[in-house]
């Protein structure tokens, strides 16, 4: 009756709480990786609409009037400049 708790009871208990801290470290580093991706898909999804609206407003209809009436001296055609297709 001297021993109650047997004596491998004692390293499977310290294998157990050493498995236990490693799977918990573990848990956070890859919670903090997957936090860092989201993080780059939202900063590039940003910078992705910000390209659109600049493309948008590259193709302007009224900036590609004035770059061509300003930059190139392009005017409005005449009518008998006008070729029509078939």
């Amino acid at each position: 009756m001297k021993r109650l708790v047997p004596f491998w009871v004692f390293p499977i208990g310290v294998i157990f709480a050493v498995a236990t801290v490693w799977l918990r470290l573990s848990i956070v580093k890859t919670t903090y990786e997957i936090n860092q991706v989201e993080r780059m898909i939202s900063n590039a999804k940003q910078e992705r609409e910000r390209a659109s609206l600049k493309l948008a407003g590259l193709k302007s209809p009224r900036r590609l009037e004035l770059l061509s009436k300003t930059q190139f001296r392009l005017n409005q055609p005449r009518t008998d400049q006008v070729i029509y297709f078939k």
